[in-house]
């Protein structure tokens, strides 16, 4: 595929995660897509990974809502700059145990996610954010 493409693949699934419609999203990745959530030392295998890992956040953040604030796209990479906001209203499942709802807002964390693109579709995903400033 090509960058404008690819661009477009990604806008989609942040989209689809944004309104929770995580099996449509999950439809955009290839069957052994990974992802890796290098702040918690996490990697998640294919598309029932991959819905655990969104579904996750969705969670734990009902409203999180994710905005592009820049992307940088290559005929089978795409790199996009986030920020995201929601109220920690559920359960967050970390790797050392679950962290109960505090009912606070997070306004503005930022992340950073390296996509990589297999055939028109998400095959892997490496997540950077600084968890210590939402957390």
């Amino acid at each position: 595929m090509n960058a404008h493409a690819n661009k477009e693949l990604a806008q989609k699934l942040y989209r689809l995660f944004n309104e929770a419609r995580i099996d449509e999203a999950l439809e955009l990745a290839t069957e052994d897509v990974e992802v890796i959530l290098i702040p918690f030392g996490q990697t998640f295998h294919g598309r029932k990974g991959f819905g655990e890992f969104m579904g996750g956040f969705k969670q734990a953040f009902p409203d999180l809502t994710v905005t592009v604030t820049n992307q940088v796209a290559t005929d089978d990479q795409v790199v996009s700059e986030c920020r995201w906001t929601g109220t920690h209203t559920g359960p967050l499942l970390a790797p050392t145990g679950e962290i109960p709802p505090t009912g606070k807002t997070v306004d503005g964390a930022v992340f950073c996610e390296v996509w990589q693109i297999q055939d028109g579709k998400l095959a892997v995903l490496r997540n950077y954010q600084d968890v210590a400033t939402w957390l």
